[in-house]
């Protein structure tokens, strides 16, 4: 049992000129069922899906977006679920040399069980897992079995192993267990949505079987000069390929050699002349040239890997200036302007939100003239899909690894989970030409020197040794290697790099700008301190009541109600967007919809009056990322776009201000 590196999950089965690759992928998406544990009655499930899907469909759990539903649901995280499929795999896969079962992804602490024999244990959602099947499969019916224990209960084993509280502010639950699971942290609770801590097989699932030998990395390299470019592409088989010719073709342009006996890496260069460039949205064309790599035994197909590159080059400027830091995107030798937001997954039951649902946001991103996007640190790390989109559209991805606002455990176990965590995800969203910046985490930096952890939390001088160390060793040393080791794009350690609650903090790198909403400034605050580049910023507002009025009963659809309450998850509540109501538009709301425009109406003016002001100083500023694009679930949040994928009158404004 291994996490795989994501790149082995662009393999498919092929069939051209008569000839059938020899990789076969089998998806194991039906007939799934599944149980309490020590239950002996099955129900059917869906699978990819979650636990609080499939108690759904049953009935057994209200909805938890609806009313106030989402208390109710809590226990489902406290228990231990059971899911079974009983399967009969094609005839020829059995005569396959190599069998493996691949899962994309389970949510999150899991014993693989086939035909009685158990496979393996797995402790991390954001990896894929494998397991070698060979001697296990039978003709006929097998019997697959995930057995998942509560991310609760083992969190808290981690916990008292630990003997310390790490960091959890956001985490809403009486024993914060958050920090000791690799696990999306937004589930555990945020100032944007409810604690909903699920389990399941939340990706596909699937066999692969294969023969000889197969690839399973393909990495490339651009080096540019004048209107030259090679592309360096390192491939990496595994099984037996001695005797094997490995060819590389980009944009039509074909380079082949042999692997030589007992080596499992080759490295070709193509060379182009006068390419196009791959460049940002509002910046020229977005040019993609289409890539094949054939692994071949004399007439024999033994694998192939089709992708496509855009040619462009990244580099971040952080050299020191006159003012003091700056935080520079430098785009095929240009500095670039950087105008785009910050997203969160788009629903907090992740199987929901499929491909179309990713690619719709890219398209509105596009459409607003943003030219980057940075994918926060609380969630899960994109799909193909997002990625490929972001490619098209020229969207710059801003990455940030999932770690938030906790300090890593320093546990080896653990640490050795991340590490492979992350070179499976460098590798696979590397291959993607959006990709811009991997960024360590979010605020862990800025939160250990200015929130008072060390007070709330009582520790010791020890501890606090014990966790800088810890932080050092994760950010500063493994992630950073590894990002340079798998990837071509810069390597920050955390956002902010700076704190906006100090003036010299606007002289240097990137920052979250909550002063006007926790700070309580005035909205004009945000055109008179602007940093070098703002990676968050936000104002709240509501969506609209037609969205609302899908999740609650009209008689809950009045100010003050309480369902209406559980929507706020801000510990500032509501009186932000009233008190700015109040000075902006010198009015007293006096119904739910008055609110609701109002809220959006104060939003827009929010969020016009940062992006000019931001705009307005480049080049001290080189950046803006409004805090939020999106939204997980229907409530009031910091989001451009609702949950339904409504614009709110703040994108719009957005869009105007970024053309």
């Amino acid at each position: 049992m291994k996490p795989l590196p994501g790149f082995i999950l662009l393999a498919s089965l092929f069939l051209e000129a008569g000839l059938q690759a020899q990789l076969e992928q089998v998806p194991l998406h039906e007939a799934w069922t599944f149980a309490e544990a020590g239950d002996t009655v099955f129900r059917a499930a869906i699978v990819p899906g979650t636990v609080h899907q499939d108690l759904m469909r049953h009935g057994t759990i209200p909805d938890p977006y609806v009313g106030m539903n989402v208390d109710s649901v809590q226990w489902v995280e406290e228990r231990d679920w059971t899911y079974r499929c009983t399967f009969t795999p094609p005839a020829g896969l059995l005569d396959r040399g190599h069998i493996e079962l691949r899962f994309e992804g389970l949510d999150t602490f899991a014993e693989v069980i086939l035909n009685g024999t158990p496979l393996g244990r797995t402790d991390n959602m954001f990896c894929t897992w494998s397991f070698t099947v060979n001697e296990l499969l039978v003709p006929g019916d097998n019997v697959l079995e995930v057995r998942f224990t509560s991310p609760v209960k083992e969190g808290t084993k981690r916990l008292k192993r630990y003997g310390l509280q790490l960091p959890a502010d956001n985490d809403a639950g009486a024993v914060r267990v958050s920090p000791y699971v690799r696990k999306a942290a937004f589930q555990f609770g945020w100032d944007w949505a409810p604690r909903l801590v699920t389990s399941g097989i939340w990706r596909p699932v699937e066999l692969v079987g294969w023969d000889q030998a197969r690839i399973t990395e393909v990495r490339h390299q651009q080096v540019f000069r004048g209107d030259t470019v090679q592309v360096i592409t390192k491939v990496r088989v595994e099984g037996d390929a001695s005797r094997a010719q490995l060819s590389v073709a980009v944009g039509g342009e074909r380079s082949m050699e042999a692997l030589k006996p007992g080596s499992d890496t080759l490295v070709l260069v193509n060379t182009l002349v006068g390419a196009d460039r791959w460049e940002p949205n509002g910046s020229g064309e977005q040019h993609l040239l289409e890539v094949e790599v054939l692994l071949e035994h004399g007439d024999r197909l033994l694998d192939r890997r089709r992708s496509h590159i855009g040619l462009r080059s990244i580099e971040l400027d952080q050299r020191p200036d006159s003012i003091g830091t700056p935080f520079t995107f430098v785009v095929n030798g240009r500095p670039t302007f950087m105008k785009g937001a910050n997203l969160v997954p788009p629903d907090l039951l992740l199987p929901r939100a499929g491909d179309s649902t990713w690619v719709r946001l890219v398209r509105d991103m596009q459409r607003a003239n943003m030219n980057m996007v940075r994918v926060w640190a609380g969630g899960v790390y994109p799909p193909e899909a997002f990625l490929n989109a972001c490619d098209t559209a020229g969207i710059l991805v801003w990455q940030d690894l999932q770690f938030a606002n906790w300090v890593p455990w320093d546990d080896e176990t653990y640490r050795a989970n991340a590490t492979a965590e992350v070179k499976e995800q460098v590798a696979r969203i590397s291959a993607h030409p959006c990709l811009a910046l991997f960024c360590g985490n979010n605020e862990l930096n800025v939160a250990w020197h200015n929130w008072g952890w060390q007070g709330t939390y009582g520790y010791e001088a020890a501890d606090e040794e014990r966790m800088e160390q810890a932080y050092a060793d994760c950010f500063l040393r493994d992630l950073p290697g590894i990002v340079a080791a798998g990837s071509d794009v810069p390597y920050v350690h955390t956002s902010p790099l700076s704190n906006w609650g100090n003036a010299d903090g606007l002289r240097h790198g990137s920052m979250h700008d909550w002063a006007v909403w926790h700070g309580d400034a005035p909205i004009a605050t945000f055109g008179q301190a602007v940093g070098r580049f703002v990676s968050e910023y936000g104002f709240q507002s509501y969506p609209d009541s037609a969205l609302l009025a899908r999740f609650l009963n009209p008689e809950e659809l009045h100010l003050g109600s309480p369902a209406l309450k559980v929507r706020q998850r801000s510990y500032k509540g509501d009186a932000p967007i009233l008190r700015a109501i109040r000075e902006w538009l010198g009015m007293e709301p006096r119904s739910l919809g008055e609110f609701i425009r109002a809220s959006q109406q104060v939003q827009a003016q929010a969020y016009a009056q940062a992006i000019l002001a931001h705009r307005g100083a480049e080049p001290r500023c080189m950046g803006t990322l409004v805090w939020q694009l999106n939204d997980c679930w229907p409530g009031p949040s910091w989001s451009i776009v609702d949950f339904r994928g409504t614009w709110k009158p703040a994108m719009y404004g957005v869009q105007e201000a970024y053309r």
